[in-house]
């Protein structure tokens, strides 16, 4: 814990303020917020955003210490608020320093983490296979920045004896920054490869810059480098590992078996994984463990109990209109914080709900540990909690009243029939060590689907989203379009994901669009694009913004408002037609408009818009540019005669990349955000974020000959392996793809269809595929996939998306 005062003199900052608050919890995301009496705020600038922005909200919620960038926040305003600040010209720099002071109070063994690939399962290995040893310290999920890397850091408490620290580079000396923060006992290099490359000059020099971590470390630890490739310093104390001759153990896995080959002695281990990836990342660490000192055969018994690392959280649709999400492969107090936050994002219903077993830590005494535990419940939140295991059941008392706790799994499931309403419209959290086997609890809790899943990656749409902002300057807001159930990926949990990232606006295409969101709890501002006459009134009552865009709807939307009784000024949105001659005022009925906007005070235009006709054709590039100058004429007028300033917006995904000088006020994304692009270097940068997948349900040889499907159309002119799949026209794999017009994907193979498509599921060609009943089956996981069912349908990726189904099963996975 560090007081103001300690903090701005280690830092190189000024305090500022009444009271010399200490602090204990280093935060700099507001959303994250748990426990604001001992939190110090950060707030750092960047490219995207300003925290600077949310110290306000965090006063209110009871924050009163804050880490500020001199000049940047006004800190007069708050002077009798119990408010103080640390006041730098780089907070982000007196982070790091306190960071690296706070490491340096610590005499314990270090672990510092770096490569290409696989730093953060290889941290979570370790914790796994030494955590009966020590009570460690170790990054969050992949806390390996210039900023995740001194908050990790700042972790650290008395009760640790061993840290575990990643860190990432994406540019020349930023690690002589993390090195210091870390400085670490013992140096793990995992992998190198092409992540990173295009901010480095050679590959050389990349690999140096990350070697810089570990180099003056008192052991190493090098998987997938050559010794000519490695300093005399990095020489000294290291065990190379890797696939190449000249390492110090050589790679090699037969069946199930690693076998590390030395110049002294071979070693032999069984280990439950056999996938490349994951013998190099096990290789790594049995030389860690080997650097560390522990012997073959206790290396041995640990592997045998090695777990997978679940790098990702799922949501599902549960029974009673529950929200299931599943976090069950580990469960410690840090990762249980993480998973709290996630919860807090996500909550869209009535109750919060958290179910999870025994904690896996040491290092803590378990009444201490279970004290924190039911801490950060309370603080959350919680309405309900489930405690299974003996030991979380032995410190009930410790829990809030509406508390149930079981001796183990089966006994919650043998239960459940008897206390299921109490997870009836909740968001419920499964957090538990996989020795629990959480899985059979969510199969209890979630609704029951077919085999074929609709995956929606949140990371993606995260990053697609983050790389249009790029795009854009900080003044421009963003509206983000979430109409379709989010372009067929669910429109609640896409929408909670962009309010969490802060975007400004969402837009849907009818009332009951908006009117679910809002259910959800989504409290950014969504306008309507189609506000239907016999829904003007939820319009109005659930705070939704309609499109007016034509006489019509104008004067029936304050018709509408008078008869509530509306008063004040309502916002609405006018949509101009500048030539996609669809909807909206011409140019020709601006006097008209301009008048009847005068007589009507209980109106407030809030934005004044047109939609792009052509913007992913170069073809079109004039008719966009008279689009353009109409729109200016137009909203030039409006605002004139308001006399007072309105959002002003016309560009779509397409036009944000392509007419950067008609981004005004705010720009809609659509697609891009999905990760199609119109443009071969656009859609280089984006990540397809919705995967339709399957599972071969039944397998037969059919003779040559005999037809397959409905009216025999599948007619086979040779033996043929036949596959049928759970999916079909009412899932949205049309009729029109059958008979060979197109296929799936099976272990990275094109197959094509045979026969008709069912309403169902349908039928594939398998001839020659090592293949069996249960393998999974992509219709389609990437832009180019999504592109060619596009072609066979003679449609465009949009209607690819849009038409799956809504009884497919929408799975939400989150890292």
């Amino acid at each position: 814990m560090y007081s103001l005062q300690q903090i701005a003199e280690i830092g190189n900052a000024k305090f500022i303020g009444a009271t010399n608050n200490k602090v204990s919890i280093f935060l700099n995301d507001s959303r994250a917020l748990q426990s604001p009496v001992d939190t110090l705020f950060i707030a750092l600038k960047t490219q995207r955003n300003d925290g600077h922005n949310y110290i306000p909200d965090l006063i209110e919620k009871g924050v009163s210490s804050f880490l500020i960038q001199e000049h940047a926040f006004d800190v007069s305003k708050f002077k009798n608020a119990g408010v103080s600040f640390v006041v730098s010209a780089d907070p982000l720099k007196t982070m790091q320093t306190l960071a690296a002071y706070h490491r340096k109070q610590f005499s314990i063994p270090v672990i510092g983490i770096t490569g290409s690939n696989g730093k953060t399962v290889v941290k979570e290995w370790l914790y796994q296979l030494l955590k009966s040893n020590f009570s460690i310290c170790r990054s969050p999920k992949s806390y390996n920045s210039q900023i995740g890397v001194p908050l990790s850091v700042l972790n650290l408490n008395h009760s640790h004896t061993l840290a575990i620290f990643e860190a990432g580079i994406s540019l020349p000396n930023e690690m002589d920054v993390l090195a210091e923060i870390i400085s670490p006992t013992i140096g793990v290099f995992t992998s190198i490869g092409s992540a990173h490359d295009e901010g480095f000059d050679t590959r050389e020099q990349k690999i140096n810059e990350k070697l810089k971590l570990i180099t003056t470390c008192d052991k190493k630890v090098i998987n997938g480098l050559h010794k000519h490739q490695l300093t005399s310093q990095t020489l000294k104390n290291v065990l190379i590992v890797s696939e190449f001759d000249d390492a110090d153990l050589r790679i090699n896995f037969v069946n199930d078996t690693l076998e590390l080959k030395g110049a002294a002695a071979n070693y032999h281990y069984k280990i439950p994984f056999s996938d490349k990836a994951s013998i190099l990342n096990i290789s790594t660490c049995v030389a860690v463990l080997m650097q560390m000192g522990f012997k073959e055969n206790d290396i041995a018994q640990r592997l045998l109990s090695l777990q997978s690392v679940a790098l990702r959280l799922e949501i599902k649709n549960g029974i009673n209109n529950a929200l299931i999400i599943n976090d069950y492969y580990n469960s410690d107090l840090d990762s249980i914080k993480i998973a709290l936050n996630y919860l807090a994002q996500q909550n869209r219903r009535v109750r919060k709900v958290v179910i999870v077993s025994d904690l896996e830590q040491s290092g803590i005494s378990a009444n201490s540990l279970y004290k924190q535990l039911a801490e950060l419940f309370t603080q959350n939140k919680i309405d309900l909690v489930v405690g299974i295991g003996k030991e979380i059941s032995n410190h009930k008392p410790l829990f809030k009243a509406n508390s149930l706790f079981f001796a183990d799994t089966q006994s919650f499931i043998n239960q459940f029939k008897l206390i299921n309403y109490q997870f009836s419209e909740a968001s419920i959290l499964l957090k538990g060590a996989r020795s629990f086997g959480f899985e059979n609890i969510s199969r209890l809790l979630q609704l029951k689907s077919h085999d074929t899943v609709f995956e929606i990656n949140l990371n993606k749409l995260i990053n697609n989203v983050n790389y249009y902002r790029s795009l854009i300057s900080s003044n421009v807001k963003l509206m983000c379009m979430v109409k379709a159930m989010g372009y067929g990926s669910g429109g609640a949990e896409i929408a909670k994901t962009l309010q969490h990232i802060g975007v400004n606006y969402l837009a849907v295409a009818y009332a009951d669009e908006g009117v679910e969101l809002r259910q959800s709890q989504v409290t950014l501002p969504i306008m309507v694009m189609s506000p239907e006459e016999d829904a003007l009134e939820d319009i109005i009552n659930y705070q939704l913004e309609p499109e007016i865009y034509s006489f019509k709807v104008l004067s029936a939307f304050v018709k509408k408002l008078d008869a509530l009784g509306v008063t004040e000024p309502y916002p609405i949105h006018l949509k101009i037609d500048t030539g996609m001659h669809r909807l909206g005022f011409e140019e020709k009925d601006l006097e008209q408009l301009i008048s009847e906007l005068k007589n009507y005070p209980q109106l407030k235009v809030r934005s004044v818009f047109s939609h792009l006709a052509g913007t992913d054709n170069p073809a079109l590039d004039e008719f966009t540019k008279e689009q353009i100058h109409i729109f200016e004429k137009v909203y030039s007028a409006i605002e004139l005669t308001l006399n007072y300033s309105v959002l002003k917006h016309i560009c779509n995904s397409g036009g944000i990349t392509r007419f950067k000088d008609a981004h005004y006020d705010m720009v809609r994304l659509g697609i891009g955000m999905y990760g199609i692009g119109v443009q071969a270097d656009e859609q280089s940068k984006l990540e397809n974020v919705g995967s339709l997948i399957t599972r071969i349900s039944q397998i037969k040889k059919v003779d040559k000959e005999q037809t397959v499907g409905y009216n025999r159309n599948g007619k086979l002119d040779k033996d043929t392996a036949i596959a049928t799949i759970p999916i079909g026209y009412a899932d949205g794999f049309s009729r029109m793809l059958g008979n060979g017009k197109h296929g799936v994907y099976i272990n990275g193979k094109f197959c094509k269809t045979v026969g008709n498509i069912c309403m169902d599921m349908c039928m594939i060609d398998i001839t020659g595929m090592d293949c069996k009943e249960g393998d999974e089956v992509i219709i389609f996981e990437n832009a180019e996939q999504i592109h060619k069912m596009a072609e066979a349908l003679n449609s465009i990726s949009y209607e690819v998306l849009t038409n799956v189904s809504a009884r497919v099963k929408r799975v939400y996975v989150q890292e």
